[in-house]
């Protein structure tokens, strides 16, 4: 996950760690990361799983769920909900587990650690899936969608929340490691895909940057479709 206002609420980095750290959160900094990055994006994260409308008795697989601090909001109100995440970074795992352990949530989720490229599933496992945050990361977007599509259940949801490139485009961090999407260019990746691109709302939301200042952030929350 990505925080709009990063530089403001942990520790100091060099422009590029810092990129590192919301990449993959380690260490000590990490921690501090992982909270900034759950209080940052609690609304996206609310919006891409609302999206996917989601029903008791469905799995469920989050790419990049950090420190999992979302979930006692969310599986306790759909307590048949079963759900699995997926992260890169080792902290955020163990950050994660810790956590739903301590909220009695062990029942309904289960961690793994993945490569950022292959999905340690059989096919056809998961009726809705949802990431917030992690395709600027993507080394191979299409290669990971079609782990995406291959996962989910014909029918099942898919749904993809990520910051517009010129809000983006105002955070100098943003420079390394990220890859920055606008409309368009989703829209053209999502096309050679198996996916049906099923909307993209648009959703705007003032943050503050390290100087105090309002900022507009313009988001998407993609809707893919499983024909």
């Amino acid at each position: 996950m990505f925080p709009m206002e990063a530089q403001e609420n942990i520790p100091e980095f060099t422009l590029e760690a810092l990129a590192g750290q919301l990449r993959s959160p380690s260490g000590t900094a990490g921690v501090s990361v992982g909270h900034t990055m759950h209080e940052s994006n609690i609304a996206m994260t609310r919006n891409a799983f609302t999206a996917l409308g989601l029903q008791e008795g469905d799995h469920i697989l989050e790419l990049g769920h950090g420190n999992g601090h979302h979930l006692k909001e969310i599986l306790m109100s759909i307590p048949e909900l079963q759900y699995y995440g997926l992260d890169i970074s080792a902290l955020m795992h163990k950050e994660a587990t810790d956590f739903c352990d301590a909220v009695q949530l062990q029942e309904q989720v289960s961690f793994g650690l993945y490569d950022g490229r292959t999905l340690p599933f059989e096919d056809h496992v998961f009726d809705k899936i949802t990431t917030v945050n992690t395709l600027y990361f993507w080394a191979d977007p299409l290669a990971l969608m079609q782990e995406l599509y291959r996962v989910l259940k014909p029918g099942g949801l898919c749904s993809i929340a990520f910051v517009d490139k010129a809000s983006m485009d105002q955070l100098p961090f943003t420079e390394f490691g990220f890859t920055k999407y606008d409309r368009s260019h989703f829209e053209v990746l999502m096309s050679n895909t198996p996916f049906i691109l099923n909307r993209i709302p648009e959703y705007t939301e003032m943050v503050r940057n390290k100087m105090g200042q309002e900022m507009t952030r313009r988001y998407y929350v993609a809707v893919l479709q499983k024909p």
